[in-house]
C-alpha cells in the first residue's frame, strides 16, 4: 500500500488547525514549541482498509510511547485539503471505523497522539476508502475460491472503552475490568483468547504480571459485548500510576493480537 511520506505538524489549537489547507506554501501553524510536541511520538503504522468493506473504513495504527489518547483526521488531498477530524473526541483504543466515509472518495488518514498535556505531530497518511457496492453473488463466490487457496480472510475482535473498577484501590485487593469487544466482521469470529496484564506503562513487555486468562467461543457477525473480568492486584506493588492491558488474540495469534488499556493507581 503506498503511502505519503509528507509529515506536517500539528498546533495545539484546534480552532486555528482546523481551517488550514494542507499546502507546502502554506504549513500549519505551531501552538507549542517544537520541542514539547515531539515528547510524544506520532503513531506509526497507520493503516486504512482499502475498499474492504462497504459501509466504512477501518483506520488502524500501533501503540505510540507515552501516549494515552489519540485522535484521527482525514483528508481528500494531504497536499491542498484541510484535515477533517473522524474521531471528535480523544480515545485510547488503536482503531476507528470511519462510518461518515463516502463511497467513492478516496481519503487520506493520519493520526496525532497525547499524553494528556502535549502532542505528537501527525502520523504519515495512508489512503482508504469504501467499497463501491456489495459484493455480487458471483463475485462473493468467486472470492470464496481465492480464498481456498490463498490466505484465509482474517476475522478477529477489536478490543476499546477500557475500564478498571475502582480506578483507585490498594496492592492485593480486587478490581473489575470492563472492556468493549467488537467484530465488525461480516463472519463469525474463531476462538479468541484474552489475557489481562499488570503493567508498570501501557506497553507491552516481558515485565507485565499475567492477572487473568479466558478463551471465548465463536462471536456472531457485526456484534457488540461489554467483557467483565474480576482481578486480584499484585500485593507487592509500591503506590503510584499503573496500567490494566487486555489483549485479544485470534486463535491465540500473538503477533496480530489487539490490545487496549487502562489506568489504575494504587495507594497504601
Amino acid at each position: 500500500m503506498k503511502k505519503s511520506f509528507v509529515f506536517f505538524s500539528l498546533c495545539v489549537s484546534y480552532a486555528g488547525f482546523m481551517g488550514v489547507a494542507m499546502s507546502q506554501d502554506s504549513p500549519i501553524p505551531m501552538g507549542a514549541p517544537r520541542q514539547n510536541a515531539a515528547e510524544v511520538e506520532a503513531p506509526e503504522n497507520v493503516v486504512a482498509s482499502d475498499g474492504t468493506y462497504d459501509k466504512f473504513v477501518l483506520v488502524r495504527w500501533d501503540n505510540s510511547e507515552q501516549a494515552t489518547s489519540y485522535k484521527v483526521f482525514r483528508t481528500t488531498d494531504p497536499q491542498k485539503s484541510a484535515l477533517q477530524e473522524v474521531t471528535p473526541a480523544w480515545q485510547k483504543s488503536t482503531w476507528v471505523c470511519d462510518y461518515t466515509a463516502v463511497r467513492g472518495v478516496k481519503y487520506h488518514y493520519a493520526v496525532v497522539a497525547s499524553n494528556g498535556s502535549r502532542l505528537s505531530t501527525t502520523s504519515r497518511f495512508d489512503k482508504g476508502f469504501v467499497r463501491d457496492k456489495p459484493l455480487a453473488v458471483d463475485d462473493q463466490e468467486a472470492l470464496s475460491e481465492n480464498e481456498a487457496y490463498g490466505a484465509p480472510h482474517h476475522v478477529y475482535l477489536l478490543v476499546s472503552d477500557v475500564k478498571a473498577k475502582p480506578a483507585t484501590a490498594r496492592a492485593g485487593s480486587s478490581v473489575t475490568l470492563e472492556a468493549r469487544l467488537q467484530n465488525i466482521f461480516d463472519k463469525a469470529t474463531t476462538r479468541t483468547e484474552v489475557r489481562i496484564f499488570f503493567s508498570s506503562n501501557a506497553v507491552l513487555d516481558w515485565n507485565d504480571v499475567l492477572l487473568s486468562r479466558r478463551n471465548l467461543s465463536s462471536t456472531q457477525p457485526n456484534s457488540i459485548f461489554t467483557l467483565q473480568e474480576n482481578l486480584v492486584l499484585p500485593a507487592e506493588v509500591l503506590p503510584g500510576e499503573y496500567h490494566l492491558i487486555i489483549v485479544c488474540s485470534s486463535e491465540g495469534d500473538v503477533l496480530s493480537s489487539k490490545t487496549d488499556s487502562a489506568i489504575i493507581q494504587i495507594i497504601r
